[in-house]
């Protein structure tokens, strides 16, 4: 264990470095940015957006008023989108008939697997394996991607393995209904995926959504809420909003009653929340597509 995370953060360390080297100047300043003065980036969005609230909030009930979901598979483990998240996935994909999705981050596949059963086409955007190494992610991370997708169980689901900041988005020939952001979350790359992914829609039924765009359900996280804002063409940031109790932003041309909201905000609905837990039949490593993959790689 000790030498993996040496490993682990020798290649940090070697990121950082040749980044640093190539571009000091702008690799300080998004470091400084990014990881430590939310207020920076806050004091951005307000002066150039006039958000100083951040996105209106609509409220869940009116986006799916029906809204009922069971959230499986689900590691409850780090990293992962929320329940509310997915579950708000599952719920826009069932509003489509014969839904094409299409995700930018993949870790574990909990969320592409919720959504998995009720579209038609999803494809998967995520690191490589050598190319999570060389970002620095442990071996024991590397080796939980795609943990929960099986092609047997998921023969709908495509995974390409590749950076999203070099990869050529003209080669996916498809449009989408439905396209979930939760890769790089540094301002620059959620700006970069933005742009990359807005040609990819349908039609002016298609929708965005950005995972983090809160901290919780209350807190926005301004660096990629920068990011969102500078990657849409000006004219459509009147279709953005933040969907109430979830940490996620959207586009929709659909026309949305939504409010500005301020910490801390009254509830006005409740939810019902059952958890149950299932030991998993396979061993860990033989379930694992990451584990594959990694083998694979080596």
């Amino acid at each position: 264990m000790t030498r993996t995370l040496s490993q682990s953060k020798r290649n940090r360390m070697l990121t950082a470095l040749w980044y640093l080297l190539r571009k000091p100047h702008k690799a300080l300043k998004s470091i400084y940015r990014d990881r430590h003065d939310t207020q920076w980036w806050q004091q951005y969005v307000t002066k150039s957006y006039g958000l100083g609230l951040g996105l209106p909030q609509v409220d869940l009930l009116e986006l799916i008023p029906e809204f009922e979901e069971t959230i499986t598979p689900y590691a409850m483990l780090e990293a992962a989108a929320t329940p509310m998240d997915i579950a708000l996935l599952k719920g826009l994909a069932r509003s489509y008939d014969d839904c094409d999705y299409l995700e930018i981050g993949r870790w574990r596949g909990e969320s592409i697997t919720n959504v998995a059963p009720h579209t038609n086409t999803c494809y998967s955007l995520s690191l490589s394996p050598a190319q999570q190494s060389q970002a620095g992610f442990s071996n024991s991370m590397i080796r939980q991607d795609g943990f929960f997708i099986t092609p047997e169980q998921y023969p709908n689901i495509t995974c390409i393995n590749c950076d999203t900041l070099s990869f050529d988005f003209s080669t996916l020939t498809e449009k989408f209904d439905l396209i979930f952001v939760d890769g790089d979350h540094h301002a620059a790359a959620v700006t970069s995926d933005t742009q990359n992914i807005f040609p990819l829609l349908k039609d002016d039924d298609s929708m965005i959504v950005w995972h983090d765009y809160a901290d919780s359900p209350e807190k926005v996280r301004w660096a990629v809420l920068a990011g969102i804002m500078d990657g849409l063409p000006p004219e459509e940031h009147r279709n953005l909003y933040h969907v109430s109790n979830t940490l996620c932003a959207i586009y929709t041309r659909k026309k949305l009653s939504a409010t500005y909201q301020e910490f801390a905000i009254t509830p006005d609905k409740f939810f019902e929340v059952t958890i149950r837990a299932h030991k998993l039949e396979a061993p860990a490593a033989a379930h694992s597509q990451g584990e594959a993959r990694w083998n694979k790689s080596r």
